[in-house]
């Protein structure tokens, strides 16, 4: 299964800064059509990302480097390969991120051969034109930089068990009604009141449901050097109750992190029943 074989096709890809140049690095390999794919990056002061299913805190961590200045391409580089006459957009920091966004929801683009468009052949010039003028171009250019991003990803809690009896009860007739209770929603039933009037009555879902089931919190951690190890011992966030109580931690580690006394304690710090995934960079 892949992305796009899920109910929903709608994808978002969250990342540290240059997430959308990288990604956009692959415009002339990648070509896919069904997916409506975007991306997200978090900058230096990062807050939570929030929708109706999860919130994702992004937890930076940063070691100082010299090496954080423009590189040359190796002799190897695909550079000179897809090169473009046009030359790369200029404009601010704000507008080239918006670019290259553009750039990678082009590559996935989502419903090119549905658009509304009568004539056949005006529909395919217009999306080669547009797929042109975003993937035919050199990128702009790039500021490496050495945060790593760790991310908390908590899952918002789901409603509690449905209790038929308690829906009976309140003379709730069975169909669509239940499944909106099912579903954390209020909903209104007729009831007849004092003297025979017709009214509406709201019933809230807690009064036939069971407790919330709290939603779970998985922690990704990217550690590519022993540099960031006493970061994270360091860092407020990661050593918060909240963090410490993740139920699944996923360990990505750089071989000298994985063989670090130090960062082996700390992974011992997690709530016990936390499941521990590691994994070595190779």
């Amino acid at each position: 299964m892949t992305a796009s074989d899920l109910y929903d096709p709608r994808t978002r890809i969250h990342g540290p800064k240059n997430l959308a140049h990288f990604l956009a690095t692959f415009r002339n390999y990648i070509f896919r059509t069904s997916l409506d794919l975007s991306t997200n990056e978090f900058g230096d002061e990062p807050t939570p990302y929030v929708d109706d299913r999860v919130t994702i805190t992004p937890i930076p961590l940063t070691v100082n480097s010299s090496t954080n200045t423009q590189r040359n391409p190796s002799p190897f580089s695909f550079r000179k390969t897809f090169s473009f006459a046009a030359p790369p957009l200029e404009g601010t920091p704000e507008e080239i991120l918006a670019h290259k966004k553009a750039i990678v929801h082009e590559m996935f683009r989502m419903g090119v051969y549905e658009e509304a468009v009568d004539d056949a052949q005006s529909q395919g010039d217009d999306t080669r034109r547009r797929r042109s003028s975003l993937i035919n171009v050199n990128l702009p250019s790039t500021q490496p930089n050495d945060i790593s991003m760790a991310y908390l990803v908590t899952n918002h809690d789901l409603p509690g068990k449905f209790h038929p009896e308690k829906a009976k009860a309140l003379n709730i007739p069975v169909g669509r009604l239940y499944a909106q209770l099912k579903k954390g929603e209020s909903i209104e039933i007729p009831v007849i009141g004092e003297g025979g009037t017709k009214m509406m009555r709201t019933i809230r879902s807690e009064q036939v449901l069971g407790k919330p089931i709290p939603g779970k919190k998985v922690l990704i951690l990217d550690i590519p050097g022993l540099a960031y190890v006493s970061k994270v011992l360091n860092n407020d966030t990661l050593n918060s109750e909240m963090v410490k109580n993740a139920d699944v931690v996923v360990h990505m580690l750089a071989d000298e992190v994985a063989s670090s006394i130090d960062y082996n304690d700390w992974m011992q710090t997690f709530k016990p029943s936390s499941k521990v995934c590691p994994a070595n960079h190779r």
